[in-house]
């Protein structure tokens, strides 16, 4: 037991995640009246383009976010969740494209926390650095029951944020990057129908 507050460690885990999980809803809640509020205020200003603009942006973000979520990786999911809608903030154009090869739902992996800090490197580089071509971004992401495939296309300087391990390879093609993870004991691996 916790003598601090009492509660056993698997129930702290439990609310921490569950505290989380509460921030990533009140996130996307936030965002999305952002969203209408300025939908609103172009359709009050008769700016219709810029509504319709900003609608096709909404459309294209959903669609993103219900490709993540066919990953069994569901931390990564959520990470990715947050990393899109923050470069959609700040006008990027985001194709997503996600193949999941697997029959689990749900898979846990040693190394989930891993492959989302490699992730962040990734993504904080796209927002932070000033590349002409950087606002159009095509990811593809695969999914295979031993390793995770992220190809990025349009900008090639991510190699060197990534350290090849033995857990990870990278591998360029001209304007392309995949980066693979590969699973460290995925466990509990569940097809939920």
């Amino acid at each position: 037991m916790d003598s601090l507050n009492g509660i056993s460690e698997s129930h702290k885990e439990k609310v921490e995640y569950i505290s989380y999980m509460k921030d990533v809803f009140r996130d996307q809640r936030h965002d999305y009246m952002n969203y209408f509020q300025v939908i609103y205020g172009y359709l009050q200003l008769g700016k219709i383009e810029e509504a319709l603009r900003q609608i096709k942006k909404i459309i294209r973000l959903n669609s993103n976010l219900s490709q993540i979520y066919k990953m069994s990786l569901f931390n990564v999911s959520i990470y990715l969740d947050r990393a899109i809608r923050e470069m959609g903030d700040l006008d990027y154009v985001i194709n997503l494209h996600i193949l999941n090869n697997r029959q689990d739902t749900i898979c846990f992996i040693d190394n989930e926390e891993e492959i989302i800090k490699n992730l962040d490197l990734i993504f904080k580089h796209f927002i932070e650095e000033d590349i002409q071509f950087k606002r159009n971004i095509d990811i593809e992401i695969e999914e295979f029951k031993d390793r995770i495939s992220f190809t990025f296309s349009g900008e090639n300087k991510i190699s060197t944020l990534i350290k090849n391990s033995k857990d990870a390879d990278i591998i360029e093609d001209n304007e392309r990057v995949s980066v693979i993870f590969k699973y460290k004991n995925p466990i509990e691996c569940l097809n939920i129908e």
